[in-house]
Order: structure tokens, then C-alpha cells, then sequence
């Protein structure tokens, strides 16, 4: 057999070892293909989150970075609170226009108003220009007393069920500040006779008041189950309100908002209430005013607060009470009456009094039946002594009838001897009225039982009572017959000080007047209350009113305006009754008007103790129209003018004060008509009624503020991260004390 060669194929050679080799190789190919995709991946995907973890560490950092930058502005506007030393706050000050500053990469912005003139939620915000949830009450108001009459009712959205609901939430599942029914803070022996209607509700010291009264629901020590609001948006959960009603009333409430009692510079204010005279006394001094004048009205302060009816002296000065006053002074009234012997001896002491009546009726003018009865009294209690007076006068007149009889002849001849035996048939007696009137100007009966009239030459008890508005006149009638004076003056003719003295001894009035002899000139007050005589009138007005009696207004000059008379005997309400205070002028009281004594009332507070804060007092420099409308009698009209004092070059408001001289505050002393039901129209009080009724809930000087900062950092002109913090701060501590502080998410 022929052996066969290996198989051939043309241009091939197969081997199958190197079949497998090629197999391998191609294999290693694409393994090596697929690591290095897998690499590729791997480096792409370790790139892309190299680059997102650097985008995120970069976005971290500017959120990092934008968070300090608004912290920064918090802290920025923190330092502008502590060193804005300023005694009032108004929306014209450096920390009301906010402020934005650069920074690094970025800047922090806390102002109201953005680049763009568009309004942001950043800024700072006086918490003291709204009105306090947990203080205020839902109307109506009366005296002011305390913050509980800012009335929510002003805020648009709340209708009386929503007002009843959010009380019902403040006062928890009782319905009553603190427990129902019971004296929370013990003070219901104090309030219910202190003269105040302290819970608004138009009745003063009623039965229980004291008990589940406004000031025992205190929101940081709360009684019972009462449920202060913790922050604003918790009043969203209120029955009836929502985010709707929410979003209206926002902007215009608080939880945050007090008053410290220190003055502009910083004083603590004297508590009109509970303060000696002398300490009152020091402050007006420190005001301007001259120390007699300090001292006449610190003692009329004293005793319109005290209940006793004693005058208060201090410096020679002695305070108003509700008491009498002396209005008259007739230390000379003198008349003469020839009388006819023949009448005396047939109609004896009746018609001895009746020509006294007739003289003094003729030079009076007037009726005054009271003179007739002390006329009668006092020649009835001396009638034993007028009498014997009269009976010597007729035994006169018998013998000299009888010698007129046995010469009867001889005075025919000699007719200037019969003239002569003519007046021996008549007597002259002299008789002089002497008399002090007193005037209670008061709605309410004075007692006089056991007081004296007291002057250089002798005293005078007297006993009664002097009737509202009404006179009592104290008489004193000196009969002189020939060779007889019955009775005993009282009154020096030429001067004299008379005093009115009560029964405890102490100095009620005081007046010294200057005569010199003469009659009939009655020395008359025009304001009751001075210490001094107007002028003189002939004959005066006993048991009637003055001649000099100008009180109203239109009878006097402006700065002699009337003033009611007022004397409380309890505590006052507010500082604005400081209005009340007679100044020892003639009608003049302390003046609340636009060009009166305002400053007096930066300096005094009613707060007990006075170290403790006002809570819920409203800033009228920085409040808005709607939240002034919350306070008593501030309408529409009235809050708009309010505004525009702010805005105007006369504001801000210096002192709350001066809110004497915003155009509308004095309305009701202009209307003609007795809107306080005294009798009188038109006067100081009635004009100071509205400054009287705010005067305890206002303030200038604010402590509590909300600062809301964004911070920004911005690469190119692009906003790159951003971080807006909300803080609300007290500066009225030390140091600053943050009492909120949060991140607000955006969106």
C-alpha cells in the first residue's frame, strides 16, 4: 500500500495547536476590552461622584456659609438694639430701615424692603406695635386700667365668636382667669374698694371683684387651666380661626410686649399711688416746676388718692379734699336804725327786729330769708339782756314825756328845743352782720358737725351739713344799743385771716383779707378751692353764687379754663387722672393739653410694684392704624392722625405724652356737650378723657423685637445658597436674652 501524505490545502495550513492558540488570544482581547470598558466605567462613575460629592461639599459649604452670613445680620442687628441708647423707638431710627452688608462671599440682608422695591419677610419688628394675645381683651374698655381693655375686636377677621373663643383658649376648660371662683393672686380685699373698675366692665368695686379678674391670668406662671399661647401660630389652633383668619391678624399680634416703668433717663417712675408727698414733691421739681407750686400739687395728689377728708400740709401747703371751701368774707357789714322810742315801748323786741330786717334788707339788695332767721335767733337768745336794754330806753322815754308835759308852754317859744325833745323820742341802734360762707362744689353731702371758724379776735363752732353744690353761711350779728352791745365780733373790720378748721383740728381753707374799715364790701373767691380772695362787691351774695364766679369756658382766658372739681378719695386708675389735680390756680389743673404739663406723665406710673413690667403696652410710634384702633375711643380718624404726627416734623413722639398734641385727642372738650354728666360742658376733663383712658397702655421705648435675616452667597450674579433665621430678642435685660430662635425653610 502506498502510504498517503498529509492532507494539503492550498494557501492553508491547519494545525490544530495553533487553532487554539488564536482561540486564546482573541479571548484575551476582549477580556482586555472588557476590563478596560469596566475601567472606563469605573473612572467615569468615580469622576461623576468625585464631581457630585464636590458639588455637594461646595453647596454644603455655601449653605454652611449663607447660614453664618444670616447669623452674622442677627448678631449685626442685636448690636444695633443695644446700642441704640435712644429714650423712644420710631420706624425713622438706623434698626427700623434695616440694613444689608457684604460679606465674603456673600452678604446678609435685614431690611423690610428688598433691592427690587419688593417687600420681603426680613427685617427687624417692634413686637411692641401689636397687640399682646395674652393680654388683651375683646372691648368694650372703660377707665384703662389695664392692658386687658387693647381691644382685639379692632383687628379685621375676628367677629365676637372668634374674640369668646380665643379667650375661652387663653382661659382654658373654666372659662375664668386662673381658677373659677377663686382669689388667685389674693389681692380681691385690695380691688374690690380700690376705686377702680379693674376688669372693665363698667361697675366699680362690685360684689367679688378680685375674683377671676383679667390680671390673674399670668401667661408665665399660669393658674389652674389656663393656657397661655406659647407663640403666635398657636392661635391657629383656636375653634374658627385657620390659616384664613391667621393670615389677616398676623402681622398685627404679639406674644411679646412690655413696658418697664423707668423714665427717659432712666429712672424708676413714682408710683402716684403709694408715694410720700415729699418724694412726689422732689420729681416735680426735677420737671421745672417751682417748689411751692411742686409742693401744692404733691399734697393735692395725696389727698385726692387718701380717704381720710384731713389735708395734707407739707411745706406750708395743704392739699384739696372734698370738703367746703370759705367763698365769702363780709367782715363789715354795719347799719344803723333811728328808732322810735313810742314804737319800741308799744311793740317792744318784735318790732325792735323787724327794723333791724328792714335796714339790713336795704343795703343787702337782695332777699336773704336766712337772715331774717339769724336775726330772730340772735334777739331771741339775747332777749333777757335786750330787755332790760329796752326797758331802760322806755323808762328814758316815760321820764321824758312826763318833763315834756310840765313845759309844754316854754317850747313853743324856743322851736329849736322842741327839735331837741324830738330825738330823745328815738334811739338809734347800730347793728353789725358779720359773716363766712362756705361752698361744697361737690355731688355729695359735707359734713361740718364740730367744725370752727378761727380768726385773730375769736372762733366759732358750727354744726350742719352743706348740701351738694350748695352754701351754708356762718352769721355773726353784733347789736349796738345806747350804753349796750349785745354780742361779740368775730371779724377784725380791717384785716383779718380767717381758717376753717374740721373736727380733727386740721387746716380745711385759709384766707386773709385787707378792709380798713370798710362797710359793707364782701371779699369773694372765684375758684373756691385758692387760697385767696378774687375782689370785692358791695353788699356780697350770701347763700348765692359769687359775683366773681367765672369758671366756664369762654369766661375766662385760655389758660384759666375751667376744671370740674374732682376729688377721687381712692386710688387713681390711671396716670392720665393726673389731669384731676388742681395746680392752686385759679381753675387751673394739671394740663394734659397740647401746651400744658404732658411730661409730667413720662415720670409717674399706677404699676404695683413698680419694679414689675407693663405687660401688653402698645408703642404708638411704630403701631400701625389697625392696631391703634385698639385702644380706647381711637377711631379711624383719630389713628390716622396719630400716623401722621409720626410722619410729620413735629414726631415722633417723644414721650407718650405727648400724644396731648395730636389734632382730634382733645375732641370731647369741643362738642358742647356734658360728656362725663358733672354739670359742665366743655371742661379740662372732659378734654383729657381720651389721653385719660390710654394713658396706662402706651409706650415710646419698645424691648422686645423679631429679626428675621437672610444670608446669601452669590458666585457671578448668581444666588448660589440662601438661609433665612428668625429670632425674637428682649433688650430690655442684660445681657440681650433671645427668647425664639429658628431656621426658616425656604419656600
Amino acid at each position: 500500500m502506498c502510504r498517503m501524505p498529509p492532507l494539503m490545502i492550498i494557501g492553508i495550513h491547519f494545525n490544530p495547536g495553533q487553532r487554539s492558540r488564536a482561540i486564546s488570544g482573541q479571548i484575551g482581547i476582549i477580556l482586555i476590552f472588557f476590563v478596560l470598558t469596566a475601567l472606563i466605567v469605573i473612572s467615569l462613575s468615580f469622576l461623576y461622584r468625585m464631581k457630585i460629592e464636590q458639588e455637594a461639599a461646595s453647596n454644603y459649604r455655601d449653605a454652611l456659609i449663607a447660614e453664618y452670613l444670616a447669623r452674622a445680620g442677627i448678631e449685626r442687628a442685636i448690636a444695633e438694639l443695644r446700642n441704640d441708647t435712644n429714650h423712644y423707638d420710631d420706624l425713622y431710627e438706623a434698626w427700623a430701615k434695616g440694613f444689608r452688608e457684604k460679606l465674603g462671599e456673600g452678604y446678609y440682608d435685614i431690611q423690610l424692603i428688598s433691592e427690587s422695591d419688593k417687600e420681603e419677610n426680613v427685617g427687624i419688628i417692634d413686637e411692641e406695635s401689636k397687640i399682646n394675645i395674652n393680654f388683651a381683651g375683646i372691648g368694650p374698655s372703660n377707665e384703662g386700667w389695664t392692658s386687658f381693655e387693647i381691644n382685639m375686636g379692632a383687628l379685621k377677621g375676628l367677629n365676637k365668636e372668634k374674640l369668646k373663643a380665643i379667650l375661652n383658649y387663653r382661659y382654658g376648660p373654666d372659662g375664668a382667669p386662673g381658677k373659677k371662683g377663686v382669689d388667685d393672686d389674693k389681692d380681691a380685699a385690695i380691688v374690690a374698694r380700690d376705686g377702680i373698675d379693674n376688669d372693665a366692665d363698667g361697675i366699680v368695686d362690685e360684689k367679688d371683684e378680685g375674683i377671676d379678674e383679667p390680671d390673674e391670668f399670668c401667661p408665665n406662671n399660669p393658674y389652674g387651666d389656663d393656657n397661655p399661647f406659647e407663640t403666635v401660630d398657636e392661635i391657629r389652633l383656636v375653634p374658627g380661626i385657620g390659616d384664613t383668619t391667621f393670615n389677616k391678624i398676623k402681622d398685627y399680634i404679639t406674644i411679646y410686649s412690655y413696658d418697664k416703668n423707668i423714665t427717659r433717663e432712666g429712672d424708676v417712675r413714682v408710683n402716684i399711688n403709694h408715694a410720700p408727698v415729699s418724694e412726689i414733691a422732689r420729681m416735680l421739681e426735677k420737671i421745672g416746676f417751682n417748689e411751692s407750686k411742686a409742693a401744692q400739687i404733691a399734697v393735692n395728689i395725696v389727698d385726692f388718692r387718701d380717704e381720710d377728708n384731713d389735708p395734707t400740709e407739707y411745706k406750708g401747703k395743704y392739699g384739696i379734699e372734698r370738703t367746703p371751701y370759705i367763698n365769702e368774707v363780709m367782715p363789715f357789714f354795719t347799719s344803723s336804725a333811728i328808732i322810735a322810742a313810742e314804737g319800741l315801748a308799744k311793740g317792744g323786741i318784735r318790732y325792735l327786729k323787724d327794723k333791724l330786717k328792714e335796714k339790713v334788707k336795704e343795703k343787702t339788695k337782695i332777699n336773704i330769708p336766712q337772715l331774717d332767721d339769724v336775726i330772730d335767733k340772735i334777739t331771741s337768745k339775747n332777749e333777757e339782756k335786750i330787755k332790760g336794754e329796752v326797758d331802760r330806753i322806755i323808762k328814758k322815754y316815760r321820764r321824758w314825756q312826763e318833763r315834756k308835759k310840765k313845759s309844754f308852754s316854754l317850747f313853743k317859744f324856743f322851736q329849736a328845743r322842741s327839735a331837741f325833745a324830738a330825738e330823745k323820742a328815738s334811739v338809734k341802734i347800730d347793728i353789725e352782720v358779720e359773716w363766712v360762707e362756705l361752698f361744697n362744689p361737690y355731688s355729695c353731702i359735707c359734713s361740718v358737725a364740730g367744725w370752727k371758724i378761727k380768726t385773730s379776735i375769736g372762733e366759732k363752732r358750727i354744726f350742719g351739713v352743706v348740701p351738694p353744690r350748695g352754701y351754708w353761711v356762718v352769721f355773726n350779728v353784733v347789736i349796738k344799743m345806747p350804753g349796750k352791745t349785745i354780742g361779740k365780733e368775730l371779724l377784725d373790720n380791717d384785716v383779718d385771716t380767717v381758717e376753717l378748721i374740721n373736727l380733727k383740728g386740721a387746716k380745711v381753707d385759709e384766707v386773709t383779707y385787707y378792709n380798713y374799715g370798710f362797710p359793707w364790701r364782701a371779699f369773694e373767691k372765684n375758684d373756691p378751692r385758692v387760697r385767696e380772695f378774687a375782689g370785692t362787691v358791695p353788699g356780697g351774695s350770701p347763700w348765692f353764687r359769687n359775683w366773681y364766679w367765672m369758671p366756664r369756658v369762654g369766661e375766662v382766658s385760655p389758660e384759666q379754663a375751667y376744671s370740674s372739681f374732682y376729688v377721687k378719695n381712692k386710688p387713681f386708675a390711671s396716670i392720665g387722672e393726673i389731669g384731676y389735680i388742681h395746680s392752686g390756680k385759679q381753675w387751673k389743673t394739671i394740663d394734659l393739653g397740647k401746651n400744658g404739663d404732658w411730661k409730667i406723665l413720662d415720670k409717674i406710673t399706677v404699676a404695683w410694684p413698680v419694679e414689675k413690667p407693663a405687660e401688653g403696652k402698645i408703642n404708638i410710634n411704630t403701631a400701625s392704624r389697625e392696631v391703634l384702633q385698639s385702644l380706647p375711643d381711637i377711631d379711624s380718624k383719630l389713628a390716622e392722625q396719630i400716623v401722621k404726627y409720626c410722619d410729620s416734623k413735629d414726631g415722633p413722639f417723644d414721650e407718650m405724652g405727648e400724644i396731648a398734641r395730636v389734632r382730634g385727642i382733645q375732641k370731647l372738650g369741643f362738642n358742647g356737650r356734658d360728656d362725663d354728666g358733672d354739670g359742665y360742658v366743655d371742661e379740662d376733663d372732659e378734654r383729657e378723657e381720651i389721653l385719660r383712658k390710654i394713658s396706662n397702655l402706651i409706650t415710646v421705648r419698645s424691648n422686645c423685637f423679631t429679626l428675621i435675616c437672610v444670608g446669601k452667597v452669590v458666585r457671578g450674579s448668581r444666588v448660589v445658597a440662601e438661609k433665612k433665621i428668625k429670632a425674637i430678642v428682649d433688650r430690655g435685660t442684660l445681657p440681650i436674652r433671645i427668647k425664639y430662635y429658628r431656621e426658616i425653610p425656604e419656600g
